[in-house]
């Protein structure tokens, strides 16, 4: 062979030229030029006679050539160089129609007659851009026509098979609902598409004699199959839980290199790209192979996703590595890509139905108990309600009788008796109450009541009203300078009177529980988006193993379990606040007690 990178040798000049030999395949990949061979060819005597019309047909692997000559020198024992009369040549490739080819056939085929014994020489003149790997075989038409019958029945079963899978993957993304069914779908589509064009078929029907149209649209199809590949398995192996910012840079840096070499590829810059294109191609195979393996330890299900990797990643290598002019080229290369690929796509698509239907079998046992867990706390809502509605009435009976026999002369054990039995009721009291409100804002919250603008005093006032007036006079409320007075005045907040007082008043209760005789301070004030209302004892203060826990339903500090309470009033009231956009904060006071800091935001400042 010899490589005429220039291409403007004729045949005059490449004969007289040095061929350097060849064992083997020519494989030059991507590389714009003219590539010549040199075949010697001898007749035996005794086959003169026995083949009438074409003796042999000269097959010329790949397709995708853009000119191919062929001359056949008789008497090859004459001196090289020696000036002899150019024979006539033939001309095929893809870029001849159809129609003017010695067969149908995907590869240049070339009618070979050597009417008598003895040496022959063969020129081949192969100018392409995507000359790939060139294999040269003379054979007998009846061979010929048989060999192309059994790649087409084999390349056909693959075909089906691969179109069979394209379509259930389509069918399951748009009845399941799932995403992945339909990038996978996409996904095979690109790769077929890919493999119908370059293997010569597709193209030789829809574009012939145009092979530039069909290689544009392989590599085409190859430049997006790259990003739609790591796309499809970066989301499979959940790398995005381990890595999101890494791989969403690499994602869409992947996305943007195959968009740009599509346009560049439809732009006619094919001999540049398509190197670039399987460059590409092979280093993410390699990046999701060993993606792959990284999120084995970490997401055991990911072992699967290798099973369906490694079917593709070594015919497919070496047929990029191939396509790109290495040296490596099989003869079951070709056959080994169509079942690698149809058997990765198999377990691809068996692993994405796996994988969907146990998150569909996830997603349904949460809403079967969200559903269950819905109706239960329904009907212990309805429990607490009809309970503390049929306690209620007994519970001021007996609060009424007590309090007389308490104003009766009565004996010292009968005394302390009934004082029992009051603290007793008070307490009972005490849990309905928090029960029903906690149930008054359940109901609250579900029927979206409107929020109206709401200044300061107006919660203050509110939360002052559901304390007893004993409480109420123990409350400081601690004044303000005029500017500040003025700017709280102008201060507004959107929310629930009944439910933000009922807050602030729990704030209240849970100081003047743990601070029975001191003053309790409350402040208010506005600055930034905030408005702030602060709660200040004088009591033991918060301990730090309890202060962690302090919003937990039924939470209770071990040290006050004689006080009155059932741990509901603060998780009730954060629960109000937050409804609100606000918060709380409850931390221990300079000179002891505690501070709570229930905040909301500001709307409408003027």
């Amino acid at each position: 062979m010899w490589f005429d990178e220039a291409g403007a040798a004729t045949w005059q000049q490449a004969r007289t030229h040095t061929f350097a030999p060849v064992d083997g395949n020519i494989n030059l990949g991507y590389r714009p030029g003219v590539l010549w061979v040199r075949m010697e060819v001898q007749r035996a005597e005794h086959l003169i006679g026995q083949t009438p019309g074409t003796d042999w047909l000269l097959e010329v692997p790949p397709a995708f050539l853009d000119q191919v000559t062929l001359w056949i020198e008789p008497n090859a024992n004459l001196v090289q160089g020696q000036a002899v009369q150019e024979p006539p040549s033939q001309q095929a490739g893809a870029a001849m129609h159809p129609d003017l080819r010695p067969q149908w056939h995907r590869n240049s085929v070339f009618m070979v007659k050597l009417p008598e014994a003895g040496l022959y020489t063969l020129w081949l003149r192969i100018q392409s851009d995507n000359v790939k790997a060139v294999t040269p075989v003379l054979w007998q038409p009846k061979a010929l026509e048989q060999s192309n019958q059994e790649k087409t029945m084999v390349a056909g079963l693959f075909y089906g098979i691969f179109i069979c899978i394209t379509l259930t993957a389509l069918i399951l993304g748009l009845t399941v609902g799932a995403p992945i069914f339909l990038m996978c779908a996409g996904f095979f589509f690109l790769l077929g598409l890919n493999l119908f064009v370059a293997d010569g078929w597709f193209g030789l029907l829809l574009f012939p004699g145009r092979p530039h149209v069909a290689d544009t649209l392989s590599s085409s199809c190859m430049a997006m199959l790259c990003p739609l590949f790591a796309s499809i398995f970066s989301r499979l192996l959940r790398a995005d839980n381990y890595e999101p910012r890494f791989l969403g840079w690499y994602l869409r840096i992947i996305w943007v290199a195959g968009l740009v070499a599509v346009l560049i590829l439809l732009d006619g810059h094919f001999a540049q790209v398509a190197p670039l294109v399987n460059m590409l191609a092979m280093t993410q195979l390699v990046v999701i192979f060993a993606l792959a393996l990284w999120m084995v330890p970490r997401e055991p299900s990911s072992r699967w996703l290798l099973l369906a990797l490694i079917p593709l990643l070594l015919p497919g290598m070496l047929r990029l590595a191939r396509n790109a002019g290495f040296d490596i080229f099989t003869n079951w290369l070709d056959v080994s890509l169509f079942a690698g690929i149809t058997l990765h796509a198999m377990l691809l698509l068996f692993f994405v139905a796996r994988q969907v239907g146990a998150s569909y079998k996830s997603n349904l046992q949460a809403k079967i108990q969200l559903v269950a867990g819905a109706t239960q706390l329904a009907e212990q809502r309805d429990f607490v309600a009809l309970l503390s509605h049929e306690f209620r009435k007994p519970i001021d009976v007996l609060d009424g009788i007590l309090g007389n026999l308490k104003r009766e002369p009565l004996d010292p054990v009968t005394s302390a008796q009934v004082g029992l039995m009051a603290r007793a009721v008070a307490r009972i009291r005490y849990v309905l109450s928090y029960c029903l409100d906690d149930a008054r804002l359940t109901n609250l919250e579900s029927a979206q009541r409107p929020y109206l603008p709401l200044v300061a005093s107006d919660i203050l006032q509110e939360s002052l009203q559901q304390i007893s007036e004993e409480d109420c006079q123990r409350v400081q409320l601690l004044e303000v300078d005029p500017a500040s007075k003025a700017l709280l005045d102008r201060a507004r907040v959107m929310g629930d009177l009944p439910t933000l007082g009922a807050a602030l008043k729990n704030l209240l209760d849970n100081a003047l529980k743990y601070d029975p005789s001191g003053p309790i301070h409350l402040s208010v004030d506005a600055h930034g988006a905030r408005l702030t209302f602060t709660v200040r004892d004088h009591g033991p203060g918060l301990q730090d193993k309890e202060r962690d826990r302090l919003f937990d339903r039924f939470m209770r500090g071990q040290q006050h379990l004689h006080l009155p309470g059932v741990g509901l009033g603060l998780p009730l009231a954060l629960k109000i606040v937050r409804q609100h956009g606000g918060d709380i904060a409850i931390s221990n006071a300079a000179g002891g007690g505690a501070v709570a800091d229930l905040t909301l935001p500001l709307v409408n400042r003027k």
